[in-house]
Order: structure tokens, then C-alpha cells, then sequence
């Protein structure tokens, strides 16, 4: 067994045919040396941001702010964006092996490293196997082919034969092959897998061999979405049943298609818009499927700062098992508003459900009764001293908050970007954000507003500032509070200049809240966010997808299971267009 892969990943014949710069997927192990998929042009469409014009080798710049939508110059909105290949993301990648393998204590060593653009990890440009990530590969795909053969191997395949003949050979290769890969092995690829497998001198040697060399193919590290032409249209480009039974696997649980979504693509079941609906609303039972809508929150509301964010220990005790409460609190919240059956099951819902689930822990740190223990219990918020929502959750306003003070900047900005769509310029070099706390005693509110006086500071600080200081009732982990260093606490807010009407003046969460769950806006701003984290790019005329996910998350009332659901539903979901 044999550090050989390099030499004979040639034999791992099978193009995955003329695509501009996407190259021969299996023509050396995944972006080693002297393989173009060490480029970043390899790692997905080239019509995004750094996409064709990137130099061979060089990492696309990543957008900072969501892109503006491009006008979609059909009526019908049904112009798809272009053709791709995309490297699992990381997250993709570990709930693919320990699925593959049916184990969860299968190693996983930390071989990617994926930047968060936009909070997701899932931009196609920013994925991208480079040669010492490769070299990474190599050795855990070598080790973890000898562990799965050595100690599983009635687990990995269906296949009861061991011996060294053609024949049992085969029935491996086409067994593993066509879960590795997610789809069925052609001919001569089966033929140059067999070449390996027979070099060896026994079955156990050759299956190591060959489960190692797949686990290095890009056949297995990346999604294809290329199709083939469309015949009443060769600009068009169907996609074919097994990258549809990807797609809709990896949207709805983060990982591989199960059992019956692989047998449903092999019997061409996945032709039909009724047939494809059936397996997504199936998938969603799926309790995989809970864990990918909490990625796709945690990453849109940037409820991961949470995680990372650091408080001063002199003024604030914030362990980590706190943290995971607070977290909990919130996909408790997300779980129930989206799954359960007697709910609406809209984001509007979880910005004004006037209930959360606490554990003792929790309901102590915020001072309201209810709960105890260590498990989570649904608790009324009714004429208590808490707002209603998600945005009084400790998630949100211990991770958008300093290590001192509370910041209705970071507050702020996270309302009129991430939930409203409009995008605001960093700020200019040089420039300290950094609140000076005066001697004498002044509330957050009188610190920002002294801080951002001069006019240069003044003109951005606006689109954010009058924002968050309606949550200054909360400090920074999350805690109510009517008074500051002795002030009385104003809560008063105003949205300036929001993406449309007029402005809007409010005070505290409880009234922001019913604004935006009312929000037209929001519900925009959550379709392009979602659609961006699902299909991991933007592309001209990216605005027809926007604009049929909408008309379909409209007819179930923009439920989040039907948001979910209706970028299946889109064309974009199944057919593409070559890119020019």
C-alpha cells in the first residue's frame, strides 16, 4: 500500500467533459501536484466575484457585504445560473465520511480550513484545494482506507465475496464507488479502480487501495453540477438525476443522499417536480435536517460571534457553558418554530414569539422564573422583564457586544445588514472604534454619541447606531438592566432611511421586532441570504432565482420549511446555462 496514488491517479480515467477551466476531476488526486484543481479557478463557477479573470493560483477576492442582485431579463424567472464544481465545504466533508463509513467515531483530523464569507462557509470561489492540503488528503485518505478495511469492512460495503477474481473485484468497486461518489461508476473508471485493486494480493489490500484512492478523487471531495444539454435548448443544460439527488441532500442535511435518495436517482425517480418534492419534504423528517437549518441560522445571524467573543473578566463572568446555554436557548426557539406543526413556522415568528425555552442555568443569568434543572423548558414571556423574540436572546446580544460596554453599533449593523439587506462601507484606515469610557459616570448611549460626533463618523454611524441603541435595556452578555452607572437606561431607536418607507422610530426590541417580522424587506433579505448560502456563488442574472424562490416561499407564506423548500423548487435547482 503505497504512496503510489500520485503515480497512477492518471489511471482514474473520466472527465467530466469540456467545461472551461474545470478540468479533468480525476486526472490527479485532488489538486496535488501538477493538478489544475490546485488553482482557484478549479474550485467552483467562474462567474462570480474573482471568478474567470482570477490568475491560475490565486484566491478570488471574497465579497464582504452580500452582492446586489442582477435584474433577470426574463419574465418568467426561469434564466439558471451557471454550470459548477464545488469542493464539499468542511462541515459537508465530515458528515460525508461519517456517513459513508456508518460510523461517527471515524477520525477527522482538521485538513480544511474554509474562510466565512458572508458567515457562511459555503462560498464555491473560496473552497479550494491547495498543494499542502492535498498532501493532508493523501494521508488521511491512505490511513483511514487501512482502519475502515481492517476493522469495518462488512460495514462499508454490501458486498459478502473476498476473494481476488475480476468478478468480486468489481462488485467492490461499483458498491463503495457508487456511495463515495454519490452516483454510479462509468465503465472505465470501474476498469481503472479494477487496475489497482488486482495489483495487490489480497482482498483486503486491494480494497484499501482502491477506498483510499476515492477518498483523494475530486469525484468524491467535490459536487457536480454540470448536466448535459438540454435537447430542445443546447444553451440549456438539465442536470442529471444523481447531482439533483446531491443537491438536495446537501441543502436539507448537510451530508450524502441516504439509501433510498441514491435509489431513487439509479431509477430515474427524480425527474418530475412532484417526484423531487416528495424526497425534499421526506428529507426533512430527516433529523440531520435540524442541525443544517441551525447552520444556515448560526451563520445568517451571526449567532457564531457568540463563540468567539470576549468579555472582560473584572466586569463579566460569561463561561463557556453559559455560552452553549444561550445557543441552546436559540435553536431551541428555531426548532420549534419550524417544526412544529401547529406553528406558522415563519421567521416573523421568531422575531415575536412571545415564549423561549430555558434551563436553570439560563433563566438565573437573565433573572426570569419558570425553569430549572438542566433541562430546557418552554417559558412564557409575558410581563416579565425580557423582550419577546430572538433578538432579546443571549445569542445575539452577548455576540454583538463588546468586552465592556454593550454596542449598539454591532448591534446595529447586524439589523441593517444581515436582516435588511443594505449593504455599509467599512470604515475608513486610521480610524479608532475603540469608545473612550470617560471618568465621569455616562450611559453606553452618551458614549456613542460623543464617540461619533465629527461629521466623517456621524455619516456612517447613522445607519447603525440609532438601531442598536433601542437593545440598550440589555448589557453585554445579555442581561436586562434599567439603569447604567446609575442613569435611568433610553431605549429609544430609529431605523434611518431603511431599504424602503420611511423612517422608523421605535423603543426597545419589543416594537423593532413587530417592524421587522412585518418587514417585506426581511423576507428578501432572508431569500437572498439562503439562496446564497445554498447554491455558494452569485451570477448574472442571479436575480430570476431570487425572484422564483420568492413566489414560492410566497405561496406558503413564507414559512422557513417553505423557503427551504422553494429553492428546490427554483430553476436553477435543476437545469443550468453554460457559462460565458
Amino acid at each position: 500500500m503505497c504512496r503510489r496514488y500520485a503515480a497512477v491517479a492518471l489511471l482514474l480515467a473520466g472527465p467530466l467533459g469540456c467545461l472551461g477551466n474545470l478540468g479533468d476531476l480525476d486526472g490527479t488526486p485532488a489538486g496535488g501536484e501538477g493538478s489544475s484543481s490546485s488553482s482557484g479557478g478549479d474550485s467552483g463557477s467562474s462567474s462570480g466575484p474573482g471568478g474567470g479573470d482570477t490568475p491560475i493560483g490565486e484566491p478570488p477576492e471574497m465579497p464582504h457585504v452580500i452582492p446586489e442582485v442582477s435584474t433577470c431579463m426574463q419574465a418568467d424567472n426561469s434564466t439558471p445560473g451557471p454550470r459548477m464544481v464545488r469542493r464539499l465545504s468542511v462541515q459537508q466533508f465530515e458528515a460525508t465520511v461519517r456517513d459513508l463509513f456508518r460510523d461517527p467515531s471515524v477520525d477527522l483530523p482538521s485538513i480544511f480550513n474554509d474562510p466565512h464569507v458572508l458567515g457562511f462557509a459555503s462560498d464555491a470561489n473560496a473552497l479550494v484545494i491547495r498543494d499542502l492540503t492535498a498532501s493532508q488528503i493523501m494521508d488521511w485518505a491512505e490511513s483511514t482506507a487501512d482502519w475502515a478495511v481492517t476493522n469495518k469492512l462488512s460495514g462499508i460495503t454490501s458486498v459478502t465475496c473476498r476473494t481476488t477474481d475480476e468478478a468480486c473485484r468489481r462488485q467492490f468497486i461499483t458498491d463503495f464507488g457508487r456511495r463515495a461518489f454519490r452516483e454510479p461508476l462509468a465503465e472505465d473508471r470501474v476498469a481503472a479502480y479494477d487496475a489497482l485493486f488486482a495489483a495487490e494480493s489480497s482482498f483486503e489490500d486491494g480494497a484499501k487501495v482502491v477506498v483510499g484512492a476515492m477518498l483523494q478523487s475530486p469525484y468524491f471531495l467535490y459536487r457536480r453540477e454540470i448536466g448535459s444539454p438540454d435537447p430542445s435548448n443546447p444553451a440549456l443544460f438539465n442536470l442529471g438525476q444523481h447531482e439533483i439527488a446531491s443537491g438536495l441532500s446537501y441543502l436539507l442535511t448537510g451530508s450524502m443522499p441516504d439509501d433510498a435518495l441514491l435509489q431513487a436517482a439509479d431509477q430515474g425517480q427524480l425527474s418530475s417536480p412532484e417526484q423531487i418534492d416528495a424526497q425534499a419534504q421526506r428529507l426533512l423528517q430527516d433529523p440531520r435536517a435540524q442541525e443544517e437549518l441551525m447552520r444556515f441560522m448560526r451563520g445568517w445571524l451571526q449567532l457564531n460571534r457568540l463563540v468567539t467573543t470576549v468579555k472582560d473578566p473584572a466586569l463579566y463572568d460569561l463561561p463557556d457553558a453559559l455560552r452553549q446555554d444561550m445557543m441552546n436557548e436559540s435553536r431551541a426557539l428555531i426548532m420549534d418554530v419550524a417544526f412544529n406543526p401547529s406553528m406558522p413556522g415563519t421567521f416573523s415568528d421568531l422575531l415575536v414569539a412571545n415564549y423561549t425555552f430555558l434551563n436553570g442555568n439560563l433563566a438565573q443569568h437573565y433573572g426570569i422564573g419558570g425553569a430549572g434543572g438542566t433541562d430546557f423548558t418552554r417559558v412564557d414571556l409575558s410581563g416579565g422583564q425580557r423582550d419577546k423574540g430572538i433578538l432579546a436572546h443571549g445569542s445575539f446580544l452577548a455576540g454583538h457586544a463588546g468586552s465592556k460596554l454593550s454596542s449598539p453599533t454591532q448591534r446595529g449593523k447586524m439589523i441593517r445588514t444581515r436582516l435588511l439587506c443594505q449593504p455599509l462601507e467599512p470604515p475608513p484606515p486610521g480610524v479608532d472604534p475603540n469608545i473612550k469610557i470617560p471618568e465621569t459616570p455616562a450611559t453606553t448611549r452618551e458614549m456613542v454619541e460623543l464617540h461619533t460626533q465629527p461629521g466623517f463618523c456621524h455619516s456612517c454611524h447613522i445607519d447603525m447606531d440609532p438601531i442598536g441603541l433601542g437593545f440598550e435595556h440589555y448589557d453585554a452578555i445579555g442581561r436586562w438592566r434599567d439603569q447604567e452607572n446609575g442613569i435611568a437606561i433610553d431605549s429609544s431607536g430609529e431605523i434611518v432611511e431603511p431599504p424602503s418607507g420611511e423612517n422608523f422610530v421605535f423603543d426597545g426590541v419589543g416594537p423593532l421586532a413587530d417592524y421587522l417580522a412585518a418587514s417585506e424587506d426581511v423576507k428578501d433579505c432572508m431569500i437572498r441570504h439562503w439562496s446564497y448560502y445554498a447554491f455558494g456563488d452569485t451570477w448574472n442574472e442571479d436575480g430570476c432565482t431570487y425572484a422564483a424562490v420568492r413566489q414560492e416561499a410566497e405561496a406558503d407564506n413564507f414559512a422557513l420549511k417553505g423557503v427551504w423548500l422553494a429553492l428546490t423548487r427554483a430553476p436553477h435547482f435543476t437545469r443550468r446555462v453554460q457559462d460565458p
